[in-house]
């Protein structure tokens, strides 16, 4: 008979039973640093790449503000680089869009009333962190004691 527990029995119904154990992550984790340590001290790895991981990490470098893409447009311009047939399809997509209009511009009404209320909340949770930090930042807009939510939330 195999060690595995019948399936109506009690060790069957139990979760995890037959689960392994979780790995060590620290230990994971030491081998991995030594191993790059030891790569490093090799030159295993090339100069550009040690330039690069020895860098400050800065992930919104050269990004837009979030301010720059809150608005969502329900149209965009429609243009065409065919002579003639550019011009038909172009017509065609704007008799399009005016029938679908009405359904296409209360979607884009809504995810910008989202996408302003999410701005305002993240812009809010900064100035909080600049204060609680003691950093300088930007003064708030409204004092703290007005909710930022009203209704039923």
């Amino acid at each position: 008979m195999s060690g595995a527990a019948p399936p109506g029995s009690e060790g069957a119904s139990r979760p995890g039973a037959n689960l392994a154990p979780a790995p060590d992550v620290q230990a994971v984790v030491a081998e991995l640093q030594d191993e790059v340590a030891r790569n490093r001290t090799a030159g295993a790895y090339p100069a550009s790449l040690i330039e690069k991981l020895d860098s400050p990490f800065h992930p919104d470098e050269g990004l837009e503000p979030p301010e720059a893409h809150v608005v969502v447009e329900s149209a965009r311009p429609l243009r065409s680089t065919r002579p003639v047939v550019g011009a038909v399809t172009v017509f065609c997509k704007r008799v399009q869009r005016r029938l679908l209009s009405w359904y296409v511009a209360p979607i884009a009404q809504d995810q910008n009333r989202f996408n302003l209320a999410i701005l305002r909340e993240l812009r809010a949770i900064e100035q909080r962190v600049a204060r609680l930090e003691g950093s300088p930042a930007a003064p708030p807009d409204e004092p703290d004691t007005e909710s930022p939510r009203q209704g039923g939330s």
